[in-house]
């Protein structure tokens, strides 16, 4: 091929280029996240080690189901045909905005409270995933919460930050 001749390059293909490129670094995005989390669960103090009953067991559960799940996102996305369609021009707001909710959580939990910013937190989720109705989004926020601090709270005997509200 000589210097004049023209490489023909698909706008689709450049675009699923950029798509994948997108998954990939929201993936490592999604590990480093995960994975700093996961290592601050091991600074919760409980006298009871892993027990189930122990306020450290659901955080490791659930931090290492993110990293596990990032893992494959990223997997996912090396494994990814460069030629593909693209799934969506957005498929890499979802897992983004989430990752930045979840740190916006984790900053707010211990000022605001347990409840308000759980709340608030699976208001925010819904409405980045896409709902918009309002009124079943708020009730279902709270409703949520509430269940979630009182399953916490009197039957697992675990204390939850009770921020502004005071609950």
């Amino acid at each position: 091929m000589s210097a004049s001749e023209e490489v023909e390059v698909k706008a689709s293909d450049v675009e699923v280029e950029a798509s994948r490129l997108v998954r990939i670094v929201a993936a490592l995005v999604l590990i480093v996240l995960s994975a700093t989390f996961l290592i601050g669960v091991f600074d919760i103090r409980s006298p009871k080690g892993l027990d189930p009953a122990g306020p450290r067991f659901f955080p490791l559960l659930v931090t290492t189901a993110w990293l596990i799940f990032s893992i494959a996102y990223l997997v996912e996305g090396l494994r990814s045909p460069k030629t593909a369609k693209p799934v969506g021009d957005r498929s890499w707001f979802e897992p983004v905005a989430i990752s930045g909710l979840l740190v916006l959580y984790a900053l707010l939990v211990v000022p605001l409270g347990y409840m308000l910013a759980t709340a608030l937190l699976f208001f925010a989720a819904a409405r980045v995933l896409g709902s918009r109705q309002l009124a079943r989004d708020i009730v279902t926020s709270l409703v949520l919460a509430i269940v979630v601090y009182v399953a916490f709270t009197r039957f697992l005997d675990i204390s939850l930050p009770k921020g502004v509200l005071g609950l």
